[in-house]
């Protein structure tokens, strides 16, 4: 039997998941990841490369579903299953981010593990679009499930979403001090996709927020959002691992991690890929390489506190981070140009 401790990743289909898992193996643990049931074959082929080192379970309702099988020799969780973007009704979206946060948390702790992770956003700090200069660990967006259904609109329901689970998180980490909490709050993750991700079919939707990056390759792309607030998806992924034995909240206090260390403006980004890729300059969103809003001198968060108690060092700056995931997009793309299918 192996002597690899043994840690729960949820989600371990999606872009960030698929990078968990990864970082997870390199730093030397198994991994037993959770996706819906019919996507459970689907997920150990893609995780192959890894053989015993990852097995995958299915469960299909984060809120109420039973996790007992599932969190058996486990030592930490690292819960990153979140429901995307405008792909449910607000009312089971929210119960899935809510609920489901607190159902694996309730269950982990039943079961005496010790470490829990949660993938929250920077977005539980800052709507999008807040002028504010500094954001801090005590910075919260004002909401509730009511106001996220009476909103009609779903990107503030997302806002909602982790802003709501991470609270209820917090909540029950209060209460139960024998159970180790860590929220990683990053902003927008971008990067080359992980060994072990996997495409279903050429959507732009499964890119997660890598769609951004395809942005960039748009002619007729828009940015929603007037400055990048990025983070590569490898340091994200990094860190959630980093945080399975990061000093105990009884050292450092509560460790709700806000980490936005890349600031730039969408036409430098634009300009710097259209440089170092001139075989895709012609691709080049036009509206993004002549935006005028510059990027602010510094970022709105101090993430000084993040990578010391994560031990991350240094992160990635958001060149490689952009011309990675480009390059992945890219090689994705003619992929699927292989089967006569194009990104849509």
């Amino acid at each position: 039997m192996s002597s690899k401790k043994l840690i729960l990743v949820t989600g371990i289909n999606g872009f960030l998941g698929a990078h968990i898992v990864d970082q997870a193996i390199k730093a030397g643990y198994r991994v037993r990841g959770t996706v819906r049931s019919a996507k459970v074959d689907f997920a150990r082929d893609s995780n192959s490369n890894y053989g015993s080192d990852v097995e995958v379970v299915g469960i299909d309702d984060l809120a109420y579903g039973d996790f007992t099988d599932a969190l058996k020799g486990v030592e930490g969780v690292i819960h990153a299953a979140a429901p995307l973007v405008g792909k449910d009704t607000p009312e089971n979206a929210l119960a899935a981010a809510i609920d489901g946060a607190t159902n694996v948390l309730r269950q982990a702790e039943k079961a005496g593990i010790k470490r829990f992770v949660l993938v929250s956003s920077i977005v539980t700090a800052k709507g999008f679009g807040d002028p504010s200069t500094a954001w801090t660990e005590n910075d919260w967006v004002d909401t509730s499930r009511e106001k996220a259904l009476a909103s009609g609109d779903p990107a503030f329901v997302y806002v909602s979403e982790k802003t709501l689970a991470e609270q209820a998180v917090w909540d029950f980490a209060e209460k139960h001090p024998n159970i180790d909490v860590t929220s990683v709050n990053p902003p927008f993750f971008i990067g080359p996709f992980a060994p072990n991700f996997r495409f279903t079919d050429a959507l732009v939707s499964q890119m997660s927020t890598n769609s951004l990056a395809y942005t960039l390759l748009d002619p007729t792309g828009t940015p929603f959002f007037p400055i990048v607030l990025t983070i590569d998806v490898r340091d994200v992924a990094r860190a959630t691992v980093h945080a399975l034995t990061s000093p105990p909240t009884s050292e450092v206090g509560r460790k709700r991690l806000l980490l936005v260390p890349q600031v730039a403006s969408w036409k430098d980004v634009a300009e710097y890929i259209a440089e170092k890729r001139p075989e895709l300059k012609d691709r080049v969103s036009v509206a993004i390489r002549t935006d005028s809003v510059p990027a602010p001198p510094k970022g709105p968060v101090d993430n000084t506190r993040a990578i010391e108690v994560l031990k991350l060092g240094s992160v990635n700056d958001w060149h490689t981070t952009f011309l990675d995931a480009v390059d992945s997009i890219i090689e994705a793309e003619k992929n699927f140009a292989k089967q006569g299918k194009t990104f849509h």
